[in-house]
């Protein structure tokens, strides 16, 4: 009696232990990529002269006043930019802004002279 005991108890433990084995891992969603809100001011190529005034200036405005004062033409927008479409050393870099730094970066001929509003 015993025996067979043993033998049922351990027929279940092996049938357990199957179906535990046949489950699926759980599905972990894969962490979503940040959104950054940004106001910016995109421009034509800009001489490394104009480049040099940016640096020291802190706001779109002052920027958008060095631009209109050197009669330069920009264009303002508001725009959200995924991280994960950024390539991951500019995300670190992005973040590692201090809140609402102005940054430039060269987009073909031109510039993206940007502030990110908020990061969500």
């Amino acid at each position: 009696m015993r025996a067979g005991l043993a033998a049922a108890a351990f027929t279940a433990v092996l049938a357990t232990a199957s179906a535990v084995q046949a489950q699926p891992p759980p599905v972990i969603p894969a962490p979503r990529a940040a959104i950054y809100e940004m106001e910016t001011l995109t421009t034509g190529m800009l001489a490394p002269g104009i480049l040099k005034q940016i640096e020291p200036l802190h706001s779109l405005q002052a920027i958008e006043t060095l631009l209109k004062d050197n009669y330069i033409p920009f264009g303002w927008a508001h725009r959200q930019v995924s991280a994960a479409t950024l390539p991951p050393a500019m995300v670190a870099q992005l973040d590692a802004l201090p809140p609402h730094e102005v940054f430039v970066v060269r987009q073909g001929d031109g510039a993206l002279i940007a502030v990110i509003l908020s990061k969500h």
